[in-house]
């Protein structure tokens, strides 16, 4: 295995436990926003369902570069 498939490997990894993290963050954000919103009645629901949004967007982004480096793994 090269260095660069390695480093290829590390990235995929690294990738897969972010997306993790995000996943699991975008669940709270959006969890506290339905608790702001329906169960104690607050304007900060918005925010963090446009937090929850971002997070889930970068997740996503993140699982289509994981995706590209599988594919350039496979290659190999």
């Amino acid at each position: 295995m090269d260095d660069k498939q390695k480093e290829l490997q590390y990235k995929y990894t690294d990738y897969q436990r972010f997306i993790g993290v995000l996943l699991i963050l975008s669940m709270y954000l959006f969890l506290g926003a339905i608790i702001n919103t329906y169960l104690r009645p607050s304007e900060d629901g918005v925010a963090l369902i446009g937090l929850t949004l971002v997070a889930l967007s970068v997740g996503f982004w993140l699982h289509y570069q994981q995706r590209r480096i599988k594919k350039l793994l496979d290659k190999r």
